[in-house]
């Protein structure tokens, strides 16, 4: 029943929040639903999302990661993102979840978190170890030409870095 509810709200946090406003009464439907949804959301999880902060979120993520739980993890995340987009521990978050991807074997999924770390966050601290994550994910998906591309990306762009080190070792293994 627990999982039930989790994955109902999972499910819930899936869905827009906010819709753009053609008239007043579309504008006040959609803050109808949004309220809605949010009660919902506090009455199947227990917990007022909305009334969390970045950090709390955030620590809330590492608890669902150590504990395997994508679905506390994935509606943590997209809380996060959709209230605190700038944020100090977006990225973190988001590598976290990709991380989280990467174990569970969901490597489509992780591609794209690592992926947006670099297109939403290009001076991230992360931006290094996302490539060099992405890199070897795809070498996980036995797709060595995307690897090779993406641990050459990493050396050329981030000398000096320990991804670069990594990527260096990883390329001579895959020549």
């Amino acid at each position: 029943m627990k999982q039930l509810r989790l994955l109902a709200a999972t499910v819930l946090l899936s869905l827009p929040l906010a819709s753009p406003a053609k008239t007043g009464e579309a504008n006040s439907k959609a803050k109808n639903r949004d309220m809605a949804q949010e009660a919902l959301l506090v009455e199947l999880t227990g917990k007022d999302l909305s009334k969390e902060s970045d950090i709390t979120l955030y620590a809330e993520m590492v608890s669902a990661y150590d504990g395997n739980d994508e679905i506390a993890l994935k509606s943590r995340l997209q809380s996060l993102l959709s209230r605190f987009p700038q944020s100090a521990y977006a990225d973190n978050a988001l590598f976290l979840a990709g991380r989280m991807a990467v174990d569970n074997a969901n490597y489509a999924q992780a591609i794209k978190y690592f992926s947006q770390i670099e297109k939403q966050y290009p001076r991230s601290n992360k931006v290094a170890a996302a490539k060099y994550a992405k890199a070897m994910t795809y070498k996980r998906m036995n797709l060595p030409e995307f690897s090779r591309k993406a641990l050459v990306e990493v050396r050329s762009k981030y000398p000096g870095s320990p991804e670069s080190f990594r990527a260096d070792a990883e390329l001579k293994v895959l020549k």
